[in-house]
């Protein structure tokens, strides 16, 4: 029998890698992992700095008037006379290529909070790469923390909506 290392099994589970294991927290109902720069999931940094950093350069340089004409118009506006859900998002889009802040902000608020923090944390991402800085995790540490952070999701689509009935759509 051959006991070369290369036919030898390895236990199942997770596989060892030449990283070490992450330092890890509780603050209340958050747990905040950090994760050595060469950790496997550096991968996410990288993709986010990427996409992130080329999305903010190119906003300004995109035909987005002109992509946003061909758009068909929203159904359920047209069906009920009511403002839908993600109501403005191509207005808001097309004003934040503008750099108009303001009007992407009342076409619709939870659009631009939302992009800001994607590309925050694209900027986070590209520093993290850059000088090989241990990587932040923030998760819900329990079931309660979980539903509360849904419960609050869920709040501010409904508060965005209703941000935008009010606004007459």
């Amino acid at each position: 029998m051959d006991a070369s290392p290369a036919r030898a099994r390895t236990p199942a589970g997770p596989v060892a890698g030449p990283c070490s294991p992450p330092r890890e927290w509780r603050l209340g109902p958050l747990r905040l992992r950090l994760f050595p720069a060469d950790h496997p999931t550096a991968d996410i940094e990288i993709a986010a700095a990427v996409v992130g950093l080329l999305a903010l350069a190119a906003l300004p340089f995109l035909p987005l008037a002109t992509l946003a004409a061909l758009l068909p118009g929203c159904r359920f506006h047209d069906l009920t006379g009511w403002p839908c859900a993600t109501c403005g998002i191509t207005r808001g889009v097309v004003a934040l290529g503008a750099g108009e802040w303001r009007a992407a902000l009342r076409a619709n608020p939870l659009l631009v909070s939302g992009t800001l923090a994607l590309f925050g944390y694209a900027a986070v991402a590209a520093v993290l790469w850059a000088f090989r800085l241990p990587r932040p995790r923030i998760g819900l540490a329990t079931r309660g923390a979980r539903l509360a952070a849904l419960l609050a999701g869920i709040a501010a689509v409904l508060v965005n909506w209703a941000f935008l009935v009010a606004d007459g759509r």
